[in-house]
């Protein structure tokens, strides 16, 4: 594993780089309430924080994760040869607190609609702290070969809802997260439905406005933890991601070093493809674009 980092700490530094008047009285307005504003982004790498888009504000992300792992050296150079699993998606807010995002990734073709709404904060000079709600629907369109089904039969189609919890620490410096996850019918291919729990943590240190560092871990804690392709065999794994954040311009890149190539909420609740434990790492990149 540390022979694996000290080869990918390089190649995510290549990426980041290329990449008097007395003023006269006026009668007192309101104060419009501030939003209570944490992490610096809408989502970290896998999860969604607390924060929305602004009422009209668009959001465009296209992610991506390598396929091959870093073990598999230069022939595949460390895995960006690829091929990958994509995720492209645009978001939009509805009001200051409720935003909607609609994406798709390659993996069965899985398209996803999700709502995410802010419900309470809690502001302190200790640990403030925001409570949000996400839900959603996936609908997996690929057919595979052999399967008597239309793509839009009811088993295609997938739901899942996350508590957020989001809290800071040191002077708004480390962030930290709770999501708490359902998923109903985790393998469309299965007789009966599967459902999939698990409790999905993160922690975020931003060293400036520019550049921070991040880990993931969701352990999935109750029901299925198999495939999710007729394709795989086997079980998955609890995922786990370390990264870091460049922001700029109204663009936040993530990079990324994970086990899951599994990219929209509905297939990465499931767990990981490859465990962790085996040194089946591979890169990844996400990028956020905000209007």
């Amino acid at each position: 594993m540390m022979k694996n980092l000290k080869l990918v700490i390089p190649i995510l530094l290549l990426f980041s780089f290329e990449i008097l008047a007395q003023p006269r009285w006026k009668k007192s307005e309101p104060t419009a309430q501030v939003k209570l504003q944490l992490f610096h982004s809408t989502e970290t790498a896998n999860f969604p924080t607390t924060e929305t888009l602004g009422k009209f504000d668009l959001m465009y992300e296209i992610s991506h994760r390598f396929i091959p792992s870093i073990k598999d050296g230069y022939d595949v150079y460390f895995g960006l040869d690829g091929p990958a699993r994509i995720r492209t998606a645009i978001g939009f807010g509805i009001t200051e607190d409720l935003m909607v995002t609609l994406g798709r990734s390659n993996d069965i073709d899985n398209l996803d609609l999700q709502f995410k709404q802010r419900l309470i904060e809690f502001p302190n000079d200790i640990i403030p702290s925001v409570i949000a709600v996400r839900a959603g629907i996936a609908w997996n369109t690929e057919v595979p070969d052999g399967i008597d089904r239309k793509r839009t039969d009811g088993d295609n189609f997938q739901y899942y809802a996350q508590l957020i919890y989001n809290g800071m620490l040191f002077d708004k410096k480390l962030g930290i997260g709770i999501v708490p996850s359902y998923l109903y019918n985790s393998f469309i291919y299965a007789v009966d439905k599967q459902y999939t729990f698990t409790l999905g943590t993160y922690v975020q240190y931003y060293i400036d406005a520019m550049w921070s560092f991040w880990v993931e871990y969701n352990p999935v804690i109750a029901g299925y933890r198999g495939v999710i392709r007729l394709d795989e065999r086997g079980k998955s794994h609890n995922s786990v991601a370390i990264g870091m954040d460049i922001e700029t311009g109204g663009h936040i890149f993530h990079l990324i070093l994970t086990n899951n190539a599994r990219l929209n909420p509905s297939q990465y609740l499931v767990g990981a493809d490859r465990s962790a434990n085996d040194d089946m790492w591979r890169l990844g990149f996400g990028i956020k674009r905000y209007f």
